[in-house]
């Protein structure tokens, strides 16, 4: 989803799954930080990252347990972006 003013990307909503990756610098500046990176297995070639938090390669344990959690929570349904077929 972009925002058609600007061009810009706002977040990717996933037709088989039931979250949307946000870009964390479209939220409010009073959010909790981040506490992990994941996926960075396909980072680009060079590209070095800082330890001040965990790097995950794929996805982490804690992580997919969490987002199990929320799936359950929601009676196992997937939200409905309103402009997103």
């Amino acid at each position: 989803m972009y925002a058609r003013c600007c061009n810009t990307a706002m977040f990717l909503d996933f037709t088989r799954g039931h979250w949307l990756t946000v870009y964390r610098g479209r939220l409010p500046n009073d959010i909790p930080p981040a506490t992990m990176r994941m996926m960075t297995a396909e980072r680009p070639e060079g590209v070095i990252l800082p330890d001040d938090m965990a790097n995950y390669p794929g996805h982490s344990g804690k992580f997919m347990l969490k987002l199990l959690g929320a799936w359950m929570a929601m009676g196992f349904r997937r939200p409905v972006v309103d402009g997103v077929p």
